[in-house]
């Protein structure tokens, strides 16, 4: 009889252990927007969206002092042929987390010429505390499109926790 309880504690521990393991995270929860597309990224899960309206909301935000998403530093940044490496720091570790980059669609012609892009940061919840450092690809034909512009404009890139008028990095044109 001892036995027979035995075999089924450990049946039910073992169901219990599975289980939990099984379970669903918010690991794959929805980005902070539903109209992203994924592009490459080294590690994080990179968002790209051209939404002049989602912009404006934001940067208000962001030069009233009000944060959307998590906090993350600008570490450096650089352009690549059609890539634009942004290499981040963020506090983390246990999850991975995602970035969006938002751009208004506007070039901003006069000279000099220039775009201006948001970077978000989602950590899912993450409160581990180790610093991460990565590098996030944003290809430019795919949030920019096939144009001169492209080439001829420098991207100036804010986080959303910098309340200044001036950007975090400014990466120059190619030309």
């Amino acid at each position: 009889m001892k036995q027979n309880i035995q075999f089924y504690l450990y049946l039910v521990i073992i169901f219990l252990t599975l289980n939990a393991c099984s379970a669903t995270s918010d690991d794959n929860a929805s980005p902070l927007f539903s109209d992203s597309y994924t592009a490459s990224s080294y590690g994080s899960e990179v968002l790209l969206r051209i939404n002049s309206e989602v912009f404006e909301n934001i940067n208000t935000n962001r030069l009233n002092s009000i944060n959307t998403g998590d906090s993350f530093k600008i570490n450096s940044a650089n352009r690549i042929n059609d890539i634009l490496e942004v290499n981040i720091s963020y506090g983390g570790g246990c999850k991975q987390h995602s970035f969006e980059i938002i751009w208004d669609g506007i070039v901003y012609t006069d000279p000099p010429c220039f775009m201006n892009l948001l970077i978000i940061h989602d950590a899912k919840s993450d409160t581990c505390e180790a610093l991460m450092t990565e590098t996030l690809s944003i290809n430019l034909k795919e949030l920019i499109g096939d144009n001169t512009y492209k080439d001829s404009c420098a991207y100036n890139i804010f986080t959303s926790y910098n309340s200044t008028k001036t950007a975090d990095v400014t990466v120059k044109s190619s030309n």
